[in-house]
């Protein structure tokens, strides 16, 4: 499966003569392939919960995500989106997780996921708080937080923009300064704040998001499967990507249902299989990153014929 993707990759983007931003992260040269817990994780028969994790769930969803047989078809990347954080700082102004959820703290779950071989993502945003919950965001404590993140062992980082964010350039520079000073190679997502920003960050980012959040619905006004795609078509051929460097069309709603916990503003993911099959299809051919949010835990192996 790596290995087709790869052939799509090299067909759908135009190298240049240099590379974007290597800055040693693993699996970084081509899109991530994976999973996201956005719209996809709780605990039990409630599974999923929208904006929920804990240490039990995400030690769940990375058994299920072996059990899916997603890693041995080439999928390595396993990422804790908006829901960990706690809402205020440690007394010497380190970030913390919910001291509820996490009581262990962040690192047993880290090291939990790198022992089933997965590449470990985690979330921020380049404002005072994050965009859901009131957590805390990364503003004004680049530096502390990269060295929390590299203590944690983590290894890709999505900086979203809320809670205050301001200075576009300035919070992406700080924050990969910050993540390349921290003695670990981790990898940078950018996501919004300036939805053309290939002409500058892939001096300090890995990927980059190129559209508005993305709903589990093939047609709205705004945020929809067909939207997403048409804006990503519209991209310059020459700034399609290339190694170390790609244009982020968002999560993945495929394999998504009404069921899913969901943005209560954007209504609940309805994605039929066409569209699911359609939307796939075209991330993969615009090498954008690839990473779903379907429900982990209610996945199952495919059936081999």
């Amino acid at each position: 499966m790596r290995a087709a993707f790869a052939a799509v990759v090299l067909v759908a983007a135009v190298p240049r003569v240099t590379l974007a931003f290597d800055n040693g992260a693993p699996h970084s040269r081509l899109p991530p392939l994976g999973w996201s817990s956005w719209d996809a994780l709780a605990a039990g028969a409630d599974h999923p919960i929208r904006d929920f994790c804990d240490t039990v769930s995400v030690k769940a969803a990375a058994d299920a995500y072996i059990e899916a047989g997603l890693y041995d078809a080439g999928y390595w990347h396993l990422h804790l989106d908006d829901c960990w954080a706690g809402k205020t700082r440690n007394a010497t102004g380190y970030i913390q997780p919910d001291a509820t959820r996490f009581p262990r703290g962040m690192k047993e779950v880290v090291d939990y996921v790198h022992s089933k071989n997965l590449t470990f993502g985690l979330y921020t945003s380049a404002g005072k708080t994050v965009c859901v919950g009131g957590r805390v965001g990364s503003q004004g404590h680049w530096k502390e937080d990269a060295q929390v993140f590299a203590e944690w062992g983590v290894d890709w980082v999505k900086m979203d923009w809320c809670g205050g964010a301001s200075d576009v350039h300035g919070s992406y520079q700080s924050m990969s300064k910050a993540l390349n000073e921290s003695g670990r190679h981790i990898a940078l997502n950018m996501c919004r704040g300036d939805l053309r920003p290939w002409g500058w960050i892939d001096e300090y980012a890995q990927s980059w998001r190129v559209t508005e959040d993305h709903s589990g619905k093939w047609s709205q006004a705004s945020h929809g499967i067909k939207e997403g795609i048409a804006t990503a078509m519209a991209i310059p051929r020459e700034a399609t990507g290339r190694p170390y460097g790609w244009n982020d069309m968002d999560m993945l709603q495929t394999g998504t249902g009404p069921a899913s916990g969901f943005d209560p503003t954007l209504g609940p993911p309805n994605v039929t299989m066409d569209e699911s099959v359609t939307e796939f299809s075209m991330w993969a051919i615009l090498a954008s990153p690839m990473l779903f949010t379907t429900p982990i835990m209610n996945c199952t192996a495919a059936a081999s014929t």
